[in-house]
């Protein structure tokens, strides 16, 4: 039989481990009054005392270590992201020229809406020396020499039309044309420039026939049309006119719609 005994005070508790069999008797003294009676049939042969010390500070606690390099835990997040939608509008298909190509533009659709002359600058005095653009071509275009008078009043000049073979000393029966219409040019990136750019375009004296004394007949047949759609009357002048229209357009980064880029290119072909 085994008995553990064990004592609890101030000082860390003792445990006591007893064991007995029966063949002796065994008194335990609970205290110095009391004495408990133990069977006489009892008998101790063997006596084994095991003393374990509890120390009082109990041993830390040691956790597992942590990897510095671990992730941290991030929760998923409950709310679904959102799904992006395509644009509704589709920029406009491009096509550049191919190496091969004459006409040597980009083609493109033509923008739609939105011109207004208004939008281009009127004649205006560019090197200030008293004369506009109307009447700088005027003067460089004249087959004879011309007087400026007060305020760039022009006498004595003589003009010839290329697009009708029509000469004239009348000044005022002639327009200056526009090579590339404004309206043209507004549909193929005009659209896109500033004030200024429109300004420049509408007044450019930069090379000869960008702007062109014509008579007014011819100019106002013409509109806005590109050489798809009108060619001048006098037809000796067709290649020299796709020339220049292409000319422009490469001066200004214009571009050409399928129907103008395939015109041109058989016009060139013939030249």
């Amino acid at each position: 039989m085994l008995f553990v005994v064990a004592s609890c005070g101030s000082s860390p508790s003792d445990v006591v481990a007893i064991e007995v069999d029966n063949s002796i008797s065994v008194e335990t003294t609970a205290d110095s009054s009391t004495t408990m009676p133990v069977d006489s049939t009892i008998a101790i042969t063997t006596t084994q005392v095991v003393v374990t010390s509890i120390p009082s500070t109990p041993a830390p606690v040691t956790s597992a270590p942590v990897s510095p390099t671990a992730p941290p835990t991030t929760p998923a997040p409950t709310t679904p992201a959102p799904i992006t939608q395509p644009p509704t509008t589709q920029p406009q298909a491009t096509q550049p020229p191919a190496p091969s190509d004459p006409v040597g533009l980009r083609i493109e659709p033509e923008f739609v809406g939105g011109y207004d002359r208004d939008l281009f600058a009127d004649w205006y005095d560019a090197d200030r020396n008293g004369c506009n653009t109307r009447k700088e071509v005027l003067i460089a275009e004249s087959l004879d020499p011309v007087q400026i008078g007060a305020r760039c009043a022009i006498t004595g000049g003589r003009w010839f039309s290329i697009y009708d073979n029509v000469e004239t000393t009348d000044s005022s029966s002639f327009d200056i044309d526009h090579m590339v219409p404004l309206s043209e040019a507004w549909d193929s990136g005009a659209w896109n420039w500033n004030a200024d750019q429109r300004k420049h375009f509408a007044n450019d004296l930069d090379q000869p026939f960008f702007l062109i004394a014509v008579t007014a007949s011819s100019n106002r047949s013409k509109s806005d049309r590109d050489p798809a759609e009108w060619m001048p009357p006098n037809s000796g002048y067709h290649c020299e006119y796709v020339r220049i229209w292409i000319e422009i357009k490469r001066a200004w980064d214009l571009s050409v719609d399928q129907a103008e880029h395939d015109y041109l290119a058989q016009k060139l072909a013939s030249c």
